[in-house]
């Protein structure tokens, strides 16, 4: 037994003496990399004070075009205001003067107003086609009255009254003839869309194709009012000027989430001498019969099924949580919940080894996963075969 105490520390402080020359370049590609970091966060700092001033320009130049660009397409909504006004007369000075021409025809005494009497003797008033005219028809026409006046049969009788008349005509259905029409033509319907199915596939390529020629062909942006040339110019410098500050406005906003990024890097512990640095961001995998681990150092720890399905989150980057040695254990935390259960976690376990790799996937608690994982930061110089006895 002491031979093999004896054997196995010598086996590692041999892997300590040989992993720690590997220790030793990691440190220094880790100091080199957070200076680099270090500088490039002071450069991203200097780069944000003339990204805002640069957006502050493209404000300010943004705001001044507009102005113009609102003063001078201002002409053009007045213009379309009261166009959209004299339209709008048109058509109810129009609807008016058709509304009158029938209340003339019904009003069969001309004294100006429409009575329940006058209504019974016009079959256009019989909503359910019954052959006449009750009293309840007669006062849904005339407003829940007994009679209207050529203001009330504009307003309340026509709107009702014009649909039925344009049935009775020939223009369109009225919602009752569209229902039953839509009952009479489902089977047709539903055998033209079976015989259409497969000519449609057909189609769909070739309207792809033809689409994506139209697509080709059409300017996009194309505004849909025609300015003078002088308005048009405007116009387009404001649009120029606000594309610039939308620009402007994105690099600021990439400048400071690279900031974040370096000033969360540079807060990471890395180990003592920073022997961790260069492992930040590196993905390592070990798979068993069913599942592949991944572990995303400094990250995150993933699981998948070899069957398919997404990734679950076993975990992620909390801690260093060793007892005697700091940097002997990771922690992962915050991962999916479990199925009526805590959220997953994973605690690293750190040895020394001449490559970073996972030895191991556990779990030794329901939702509480263990890796075993070596790297050769994790190798200490100083270890040495402790001196035996031969006799206690």
């Amino acid at each position: 037994m002491g031979r093999e105490a004896r054997a196995e520390a010598q086996r590692l402080a041999d892997l300590h003496k040989a992993g720690n020359h590997l220790r030793i370049d990691l440190i220094e590609k880790g100091n080199k990399k957070r200076n680099e970091m270090a500088e490039q966060l002071s450069q991203l700092e200097e780069d944000k004070v003339e990204a805002l001033k640069i957006k502050s320009e493209k404000e300010a130049l943004k705001n001044e075009l507009e102005a113009k660009e609102n003063e001078v397409l201002q002409v053009y909504r007045d213009a379309e205001e009261k166009d959209r006004q004299r339209k709008a007369e048109e058509e109810r000075v129009a609807l008016a003067k058709e509304a009158m021409e029938y209340f003339s025809m019904y009003d069969t005494n001309n004294d100006n107003i429409l009575t329940i009497d006058e209504v019974k003797f016009v079959n256009v008033f019989d909503r359910n086609n019954d052959g006449e005219v009750d009293q309840e028809e007669a006062q849904y026409f005339l407003g829940g009255n007994e009679s209207a006046d050529k203001d009330t049969f504009i307003t309340t009788t026509w709107p009702l009254l014009k649909p039925l008349i344009m049935s009775k005509e020939g223009v369109f259905q009225s919602p009752e003839e569209h229902e039953e029409s839509d009952d009479h033509n489902d089977d047709t319907e539903a055998t033209r869309d079976i015989e259409s199915d497969d000519h449609d596939a057909d189609e769909e390529n070739i309207d792809e194709e033809l689409a994506h020629d139209v697509d080709q062909d059409i300017e996009p942006d194309q505004p849909s009012q025609t300015y003078d040339e002088e308005t048009q110019k405007i116009v387009d410098e404001a649009t120029e000027a606000r594309r610039q500050w939308t620009d402007a406005e994105r690099t600021v906003r990439e400048i400071e989430s690279n900031i974040r990024n370096f000033q969360q890097n540079l807060e990471k512990d890395y180990g003592l001498q920073q022997e961790y640095a260069t492992l930040d961001g590196q993905c390592f995998e070990y798979e068993d019969k069913e599942y592949v681990y991944k572990l995303c150092l400094f990250q995150k720890v993933t699981q998948k099924s070899k069957n398919g399905g997404s990734e679950i989150g076993l975990g992620n980057w909390g801690e260093w949580a060793g007892e005697d040695n700091k940097y002997s254990v990771m922690k992962y935390t915050n991962g999916i919940a479990c199925w009526n259960g805590p959220s997953r976690m994973t605690t690293v376990n750190i040895h020394c080894g001449l490559e970073t790799k996972m030895l191991s996937v556990t779990e030794p608690y329901r939702c509480e996963y263990k890796i075993e994982l070596e790297t050769p930061a994790a190798c200490d110089g100083s270890v040495t075969q402790q001196p035996s006895h031969d006799e206690l």
